[in-house]
């Protein structure tokens, strides 16, 4: 579940699990992307998926 961050930035901070399989294609896309913040390629592709699935 998410919960807004303390300094009411509009921000939101999520905690959640992820397997390793999952982590690993994390890191993956992060090097191939050259993106270093894996929170930001997660970012990227919820967007993405997002977007597919309401075209």
């Amino acid at each position: 579940m998410a919960r807004e961050k303390v300094n009411g930035s509009g921000t939101y901070v999520w905690g959640f699990s992820i397997d390793k399989e999952t982590h690993r294609m994390i890191k993956e896309l992060s090097r191939s992307l050259g993106i270093r913040n894996e929170s930001a390629v997660v970012r990227m592709a919820i967007r993405r998926l997002y977007n597919e699935v309401k075209a």
